[in-house]
């Protein structure tokens, strides 16, 4: 339901829903904690008359992503402009460099700027976080182009200009967003259906002149992802492959995009909840934190850096989990303790 209420959400002109207005119900709830409400409404708005009690939840979510946006432009500019007087021009990512694509401002939030400097400016540009972080905005700040095989002067030598507020800001060329989104999507096991809409909106706007070839002389794990997640948003949300190097019945581990919709149907991920050495208390809140920690399939297929075949997961979900419950109990006395004393009178 969360696919398909999300099915073409980044086109100017979405398809229509084939969802009740039940099950648009029973999808909110998920859409809604992965912050996608605001393309559940741009999907839904032309059924607004047919779906009454799913259409103002879901305007409500747009009207606050468009409010969010606005101000977070107006955090931008000053975050860059601070960079700026020491002579650093980051490089935007993910967050609002994808946001700008859609067709409204509110259909994609972001809570974090993802500025991309130097390696030699590193150092300089994290001194100047502190006085460019306001309200909700956080500035994540990135060494070169994390999670892809690119030189950065190759990064920087096709990445572009555009305007916002009057202001040319950088952002990265569109080949190199486009191997950033997947990697990252990946990274974190696609827990965010909003990621794969990024990913759907940024291949299907493709400009005339985007560089297979150059995207193609990454490592070859790299391209395999690229390819593994544009498929994937082919068969989930119905992204259009004409622009793409990949045919629409191209193989892919049948276990993708059952992880990814397990995933999608959880609503959140087990980063967002209590560490599972504070989970205490009862058995049963214990064995709910242990359930919600079990390894996605994804996330150990590249935390692991195992193949993308056909074959099982569960020996990688086994591995991982023996590997991270040793860490944690490694940490429980130092996490306990530091609970103590921030509960002390």
């Amino acid at each position: 339901m969360v696919a398909e209420a999300l099915s073409g959400s980044w086109r100017a002109a979405p398809p229509p829903s084939t969802l009740t207005s039940e099950e648009w119900l029973a999808a909110a709830p998920a859409l809604h904690a992965t912050a996608a409400g605001g393309l559940g409404w741009w999907k839904v708005q032309g059924s607004a008359a047919a779906l009454p009690d799913v259409s103002p939840g879901f305007h409500d979510a747009y009207r606050v992503q468009t409010l969010d946006a606005r101000l977070h432009e107006r955090r931008l500019l000053r975050a860059l402009a601070r960079f700026g007087a020491v002579g650093i021009r980051p490089i935007l990512g993910k967050g609002w460099a994808v946001s700008r694509l859609y067709p409204r401002p509110g259909l994609r939030p972001y809570g974090d700027l993802d500025l991309h400097v130097a390696p030699e400016e590193h150092e300089a540009a994290a001194a100047l976080l502190p006085s460019c972080e306001e309200g909700d905005l956080r500035v994540d700040l990135h060494r070169g182009l994390p999670r892809v095989g690119r030189p950065w002067a190759e990064v920087a030598a096709r990445s572009f200009e555009v305007e916002v507020g009057g202001t040319r800001v950088r952002v990265l060329g569109p080949e190199d967003h486009l191997a950033l989104l997947c990697a990252h999507l990946l990274f974190h096991g696609v827990w965010r259906p909003l990621w794969l809409c990024d990913v759907a909106l940024v291949v299907e706007a493709a400009p005339p002149g985007f560089d297979w070839d150059y995207l193609s002389a990454l490592p070859a794990r790299e391209v395999e992802q690229v390819r593994l997640v544009t498929l994937l948003a082919h068969r989930l949300l119905g992204a259009d492959l004409g622009r793409t190097l990949w045919r629409p019945d191209e193989p892919i581990p049948s276990w993708l995009p059952r992880a990814t919709l397990r995933a999608w149907g959880r609503g959140g991920h087990y980063t967002l909840t209590t560490p599972i050495a504070l989970a205490g208390g009862s058995g049963g809140s214990f064995l709910a934190a242990l359930r919600a920690r079990w390894p996605n399939p994804i996330e150990v297929t590249v935390r692991w850096r195992a193949p993308y075949s056909g074959a099982p997961r569960l020996p990688l979900q086994l591995m991982d989990m023996a590997a991270r419950a040793t860490r944690a109990l490694v940490a429980a006395p130092r996490v306990l303790a530091s609970r103590l004393r921030s509960d002390a009178p």
